[in-house]
């Protein structure tokens, strides 16, 4: 990935526009196969705290998904993905909580 599109995916991610964060999350998964060992590695750690400063629930989702995919594709590790266990569980609906466990096991 070109530093401009990854710059790009990163200045998505962390807006502080509820529904830009929800659409780089999604861009984020849809552009896995792209990804250097690096750039995965680094979208997942902004992903990961930006999940962990999530107001939006939708946003959320969106960021989960996006760590569940890179993890699938082997850009997560327990380091990658530490920020979630500042998540408060019980301010976040039930789905997402599955989520955030699957994550974190």
């Amino acid at each position: 990935m070109h530093a401009r599109h990854l710059f790009e995916s990163v200045r998505k991610i962390t807006s502080l526009d509820a529904r830009q964060r929800e659409l780089g999350a999604d861009e984020a998964t849809d552009q896995i196969g792209s990804y250097s060992s690096t750039d995965g590695r680094i979208l997942a750690t902004i992903l990961s705290v930006t999940a962990a400063c999530e107001q939006n629930h939708a946003a959320l989702e969106s960021q989960l998904n996006a760590l569940v995919g890179l993890g699938s594709g082997g850009f997560t590790d327990a380091g990658e993905l530490a920020h979630l266990n500042e998540i408060r569980l019980e301010s976040v609906p039930e789905v997402l909580r599955e989520y955030i466990g699957d994550l974190l096991e």
